[in-house]
């Protein structure tokens, strides 16, 4: 007589199996929660196994948990396979972070989030930056190439967040009150964004206002592989940067949209969804602009790249497995990317 499958018997053979052949076991058969709990550990475990060994490391046996414990001989120093992950210091189930990045691709609140995966919000919040912060790499590996559009498009000032016994460099404003100050000034955040004809994309705040020529380099400087074409609005400064990178460069004139075959509409989409999508948020501090900016960046990556059923596993792969370090209070001291009280300096 055949063995009766049970939690036990089942476990071991769900920790051989693929990211793709454990969402197909998920499909076809009703497991119970015990069952569920097991395999989304299962595959963190395989997540973790493919991750590099770190440098001077053996593996040293595993923790009473289960997780891979590495020695470096040399300082005697212990480590596990979670350090420098987003769930180094966390005590909550695999299940839990699963169903958390599942949550931050349908685009939940941070309230619905935290209701969905059962921990506070103020948890979901901590979670949300750390998966950002997994995101962020993916940028350091882009190189653009072929055709090319750049433009710039600018974000208010934002100081949401917790002022108690700082000094604001302003008086507090309600939610959907206009700038300050007249026009693009400085109290904008420009974001330079920058994408080719294989759907690579890069992001960068660049300063506050018009930026500058060599704010502009700066964020695309190794970015862009020589002999692409660019394309870009009527801004003196990217007619020297091309020649800068070597690439040849259509500029729009002022008013018009086109120019021979060339035109912005594709990067002038890309903006339009940005602003579209960040409106879900109700305001995002400036303090952390560049990560939102990045987490919609690595959702485009998974629609350009994916189809919709691999979106989750890949980003879990990358999330999970990605080397970061950051600890909640990290997320509350982040510096600004820019000079807040620049803009308001001569203020009466």
């Amino acid at each position: 007589m055949n063995q009766a499958i049970t939690p036990e018997t089942l476990y071991p053979i769900i920790q051989t199996l693929c990211a793709d052949d454990y969402n197909e076991l998920l499909k076809k058969m009703q497991l119970n929660q015990k069952i569920i709990n097991d395999a989304a550990n299962a595959l963190h475990k395989i997540i973790f196994r493919e991750r590099r060994v770190p440098n001077g490391y053996v593996r040293n046996g595993k923790t009473p948990t289960g997780r891979q414990k590495y020695l470096n001989p040399q300082t005697s120093r212990s480590i596990s396979d979670t350090h420098h992950s987003i769930v180094r210091y966390s005590k909550k189930s695999y299940e839990q972070w699963l169903m958390f990045i599942k949550c931050m691709l349908y685009g939940l609140s941070l309230r619905k989030s935290a209701s969905e995966v059962g921990i506070s919000t103020t948890t979901a919040f901590a979670w949300r930056h750390k998966v950002i912060e997994a995101m962020k790499d993916y940028q350091e590996v882009v190189k653009l190439s072929g055709e090319i559009e750049i433009d710039e498009t600018y974000f208010l000032l934002n100081m949401k967040g917790p002022w108690k016994g700082k000094q604001m460099p302003r008086s507090a404003k309600k939610k959907g009150e206009p700038a300050v100050l007249r026009g693009v000034s400085n109290e904008h955040v420009c974001v330079l964004i920058a994408l080719d004809e294989n759907d690579q994309v890069l992001t960068k705040v660049v300063g506050q206002g018009n930026p500058w020529k060599d704010d502009i380099f700066d964020a695309i400087k190794g970015k862009v592989k020589a002999g692409s074409h660019i394309t870009s609005d009527s801004k003196s400064s990217y007619f020297d940067i091309a020649h800068q990178l070597e690439c040849s460069v259509t500029q729009i004139p002022s008013g018009e949209h086109t120019k021979d075959e060339y035109s912005l509409g594709v990067i002038n989409n890309y903006h339009s969804e940005l602003k579209t999508w960040f409106r879900r948020f109700r305001g995002v501090s400036t303090k952390h602009l560049e990560g939102y900016l990045m987490w919609f960046r690595f959702m485009k990556y998974l629609k350009y790249q994916l189809e919709y059923d691999k979106h989750l596993n890949a980003a879990l792969k990358y999330v999970i497995s990605n080397h970061v370090s950051i600890k909640s209070s990290d997320i509350h001291q982040r510096d600004w990317p820019i000079d807040i009280f620049k803009p308001y300096q001569y203020l009466s």
